[in-house]
């Protein structure tokens, strides 16, 4: 498993599971998730590189691959994809990912107090 995510370098993830980071062999399957950024949220910079998303409430950080510009993935309406070495990965991940939108559809909609 890999010991640490800081400081964060992309070249350590790539070829290791987006959830329990440990290495993908290159003749074992690979699973892919995708994500759509929320409208507004997209960086250009970003396209074609591996960021890290904290996921807060599940306390780590994630490599997310986006997606290029002129991509396929792109033309299919993806953002971000995650890659993960099997369906357990895949449903932490997704579970991970539903709650970290959830917890920002509660912020997004909470009062703004002042």
């Amino acid at each position: 498993m890999k010991p640490s995510d800081e400081p964060w370098n992309p070249d350590d993830w790539f070829g290791r599971c987006a959830w329990c980071r440990e290495e993908i062999p290159e003749d074992h399957e690979v699973i892919g998730l995708s994500m759509k950024f929320r409208p507004g949220q997209a960086r250009r910079e970003w396209a074609g590189t591996i960021q890290p998303l904290r996921l807060v409430l599940a306390q780590r950080t994630v490599p997310m691959m986006v997606v290029g510009e002129d991509s396929p993935a792109k033309r299919d309406g993806k953002d971000a994809m995650f890659r993960v070495c099997s369906d357990a990965c895949g449903r932490e991940l997704q579970a991970a990912l539903r709650d970290e939108r959830d917890l920002g559809d509660i912020l997004y909609q909470s009062p703004r107090g002042g």
